[in-house]
């Protein structure tokens, strides 16, 4: 991996190994495509697991963050919690097919197929919406 994490990308793993409770973790963004510039921030996505509250999730988010920030050096850190995120945000997280933890292949693969899923579901609805929008401001004006 070619990026700004590959002299420290192991010790975000070790990190997130430690972690029982993060399922998957992925890395994604300009940093995980190898398109970071200065004003790049590290974007990092976490599946935690299922039985967690809401409360808890944030919680742990919190905690993460702050250990992230850490072994990063930086505070420039976007970690996104998938369980909470939008559909559209978690198909761009796996789009960029940059696992950094799996503990679990299935799992993985069941999440990954759910995102997809959902995605291609909304995909068709979510441009015919777009296109009348167009459509209406063409019309009508802003």
């Amino acid at each position: 991996m070619e990026n700004k994490l590959t002299g420290q990308e192991k010790k975000v793993v070790e990190f997130l190994s430690t972690q029982e409770r993060v399922k998957l973790a992925y890395l994604f963004g300009s940093v995980a495509n190898g398109k970071e510039g200065k004003l790049s921030d590290v974007d990092i996505a976490v599946f935690l697991d299922e039985s967690l509250s809401k409360k808890e999730r944030f919680s742990l988010q919190l905690k993460l963050i702050s250990k992230l920030t850490g072994i990063l050096k930086t505070d420039r850190i976007d970690l996104i919690v998938m369980n909470n995120a939008p559909i559209s945000l978690n198909y761009e997280i796996i789009k960029a097919n940059h696992p950094l933890l799996v503990r679990d292949e299935g799992q993985k693969i069941d999440c990954e197929h759910r995102i997809l899923s959902g995605y291609l579901d909304r995909r068709y609805y979510d441009k015919r919406w777009a296109a009348e929008f167009l459509k209406k401001v063409a019309e009508r004006g802003i």
